[in-house]
């Protein structure tokens, strides 16, 4: 049983116990009150107020409700972070959300002071745009973009207003991207052993049948 059912019985309940409270302490006001029309309609009057206030309200509910599961399902979540564009260190800007960004508008800002801004009109769930941070060589990168924040907003399909305010550290991560390569490296080698290994039993299994194949009384 929903909550908004269980408020209803409730105010239903009191109502009820209000008018037995009232009968059993003054039983003649109470008769003399449900003996003239005009107070009984007044009562019959106020109940259906009551009972149709509480049920617009849970109406009211339902609806607001339904407009917030319609809206989470085509909510957009528009975040900026690093990663890598080829070989080469990017800024990446990504909405991961359910529904498409609509009018977004965003300034880049690295740490050596240049500004970018940007602007999409539409950007589609799981879409990403690259932005190839400034500079011809890592050291240049580190020194005009060492950190960069994105600030800005985009809209849903409703119209409610996000905020994008993320903060990246290129240093950091580009420290972190260089630590695990050798790990990388590592792991790819042993992969490549491996395959070669599996390449040589085939080729052995492979002159095996040829040889099953030109001699096959033996």
């Amino acid at each position: 049983m929903k909550i908004r059912t269980i408020y209803a019985i409730i105010v239903f309940l009191g109502i009820i116990a209000i008018i037995g409270i009232l009968g059993y302490y003054y039983p003649q006001i109470f008769l003399g009150f449900f003996q003239d029309p005009l107070w009984v309609s007044v009562f019959v009057t106020i109940v259906l107020v009551v009972l149709n206030g509480i049920y617009a309200w849970q109406v009211r509910k339902t609806i607001d409700e339904m407009k917030k599961a319609r809206e989470a399902e085509f909510m957009p979540h528009v975040r900026a972070d690093l990663s890598f564009f080829g070989i080469i260190p990017a800024m990446k800007i990504t909405n991961f959300g359910k529904g498409p960004a609509i009018n977004i508008k965003t300034k880049i800002i690295y740490s050596g002071g240049e500004t970018k801004p940007w602007e999409q009109t539409v950007m589609s769930p799981n879409e990403s745009i690259h932005f190839i941070l400034p500079g011809a060589n890592m050291n240049e990168i580190l020194q005009r973009a060492a950190q960069i924040i994105v600030r800005g907003e985009y809209e849903d399909i409703f119209g409610k207003v996000s905020k994008i305010d993320d903060k990246m550290d290129t240093k950091v991560f580009i420290e972190q991207t260089q630590t695990l390569v050798p790990i990388l490296e590592e792991n790819l080698s042993t992969l490549i052993k491996g395959i070669g290994s599996e390449l040589r039993d085939i080729k052995s299994e492979v002159r095996y049948i040829r040889e099953k194949l030109k001699n096959p009384t033996e």
